[in-house]
């Protein structure tokens, strides 16, 4: 039987992993997932994601609504912030310039 859904959700993705999110002066390791496009009003490279359930991560915000992280990844660490939870406990990630992944940086 075939499924509704014809592909992964997951296929836009440049980042699914392991990374260390720094919070409040902890290192919490997390499972990530990112992607980032260029915007091109404005120029800048902005990258979104969502950071798996995280027990240690959510005792570590609370009920903060956006707190400053810091992202790393096999790559240099970059800042980032961090909202609130969504139904399943997973944190949306943001952040602009640089990611804390490789991309592609030739220009079409």
């Amino acid at each position: 039987m075939s499924g509704v859904f014809t592909h992964s959700p997951h296929e836009g993705s440049d980042y699914i992993g392991d990374a260390t999110v720094i919070v409040r002066g902890t290192e919490v390791p997390v499972q990530i997932e990112m992607r980032g496009y260029r915007e091109p009003i404005d120029g800048v490279y902005r990258w979104i994601g969502r950071v798996s359930a995280n027990q240690q991560l959510s005792d570590i915000l609370g009920d903060a609504q956006r707190t400053d992280i810091t992202i790393r990844t096999h790559d240099d660490p970059r800042p980032a912030v961090i909202g609130d939870p969504d139904p399943w406990n997973r944190f949306r990630v943001m952040g602009k310039s640089t990611p804390p992944y490789p991309v592609e940086t030739e220009l079409d």
